[in-house]
């Protein structure tokens, strides 16, 4: 999940990192507010977890309170990245005599370090065109980043004097936070040099590990605002499953909404996968992604059916789960069962097709077998013979059946 620049910048500043002075903002007349109290020249940036805002017009240089005002104006109900804004963030602006880029990430296999002394909105282009301005180096994540290291890559990078060892001194502590917040990514852009040359993180984004919220309890509620595909906000079934992979004991399960009519309860990265590009090929239109993994109770794989049955758009649903999974069949039936009666599902109208083998399956299709209309594939059967039987099922449902 991204951050926004006002939480990412308010992790870095509480490590004593140099960020400007600034606050979010819920309108235009807030932000003049906050203007006047910084006193001094601001800029206006949409609060959006997305890049290249600058290039869309979502950050705007204000040189007193009124210009603020007018630069939120402008600036709140836009769209950047398919988001519209809400928020924006008022910062104190700084004055720039160099942009530098720096940020973290992960390689193929260790943490990686990224400095370009060709810093801004246009880094992307600098690493197209001209790629030797881009200096990377792995980390061993056992010893970290050494202040050594970090003054190497800005040599490298074709900086000089005494920024050197500022530069390899701040690239040392960045790099710390980045690891301390259970971070994915950190891009600082612009690294400012400002006229007095000293630093200033002036562009912050920063993406983290969903799985280590439970140490991060102040993001632990943007998880269920933000963190949807492309940093749209999560809609309520969504949501919903995600409250629900917190709640009850087990595996994570995952749910992302689509705009197709199938949903899908599949498990196994790389067999859900699979069957999402076997049901394209299809001709079929999948509804959702999903993830599960074994729970020693149906509730976890019930909110996922849950939030299938409950998608306006779906018609039909396939269970497909592969061999090596091994989760007990008898349990997932019980979740669908469970779902099934909580959403008065009628599988003669809601095609389910159900491809589930393994223990306790002779369980699984006697429960099933009390359930008229549900189709439990014989054992053997492949997973694109699951999706073969639900797409069919639902091409012949008739037109202007409800979902």
């Amino acid at each position: 999940m991204k951050l926004t620049e006002d939480l990412s910048k308010l992790w870095l500043k509480g490590r004593g990192l140099p960020v400007p002075e600034g606050l979010p903002a819920d309108g235009p007349e807030e932000v003049e507010k906050i203007a006047r109290k910084l006193g001094s020249r601001v800029v206006v940036k949409a609060l959006v977890a997305a890049g290249r805002r600058g290039k869309a017009g979502a950050v705007q240089l204000a040189n007193d309170p009124s210009s603020a005002r007018a630069a939120a104006e402008r600036i709140f109900g836009s769209n950047v990245a398919g988001r519209n804004i809400e928020r924006v963030y008022v910062e104190h602006a700084v004055d720039i005599a160099e942009e530098l880029y720096l940020s973290f990430a992960f390689g193929t296999i260790s943490p990686q370090v990224v400095v370009s002394r060709l810093g801004g909105v246009d880094i992307e282009e600098t690493a197209a065109s001209n790629p030797a301005a881009i200096i990377t180096c792995e980390i061993d994540p056992q010893r970290g980043l050494a202040a050594w290291q970090a003054a190497d890559l800005w040599d490298r990078a074709g900086v000089q004097g005494a920024l050197v060892p500022k530069l390899a001194a701040l690239t040392v502590e960045l790099y710390r936070a980045f690891r301390d917040a259970d971070a994915l990514m950190l891009e600082v852009n612009p690294l400012a040099v400002t006229t007095g040359l000293e630093l200033s993180i002036v562009g912050a984004m920063m993406e983290i590990d969903e799985n280590a919220l439970f140490r991060h309890a102040e993001w632990e509620r943007m998880a269920l605002e933000d963190a949807g595909p492309g940093g749209r906000p999560l809609n309520e079934r969504e949501r919903d499953v995600k409250i629900a992979d917190k709640r009850y004991p087990g595996g994570a399960i995952r749910y992302t909404e689509l705009d197709g009519n199938i949903g899908l309860l599949v498990s196994g990265g790389g067999a859900g996968l699979l069957q999402h590009d076997l049901m394209l090929a299809a001709g079929g239109r999948p509804a959702n992604h999903s993830d599960t993994s074994p729970s020693p109770t149906p509730e976890k794989p019930a909110a996922i059916l849950e939030a299938i049955f409950s998608n306006p758009n779906a018609r039909g649903l396939l269970i497909g789960y592969n061999y090596l999974q091994l989760a007990p069949c008898d349990l997932v039936i019980q979740a669908l069962l469970l779902a099934m009666e909580r959403c008065k599902v009628d599988p003669r109208r809601f095609p389910i097709v159900i491809r589930l083998f393994g223990p306790n399956e002779a369980e699984a299709r006697r429960l099933v077998s009390r359930i008229p209309g549900i189709r439990y594939l014989p054992n053997g059967a492949s997973l694109a013979d699951g999706i073969g039987e639900i797409v069919a099922a639902v091409n012949r449902l008739p037109q202007g059946t409800p979902a």
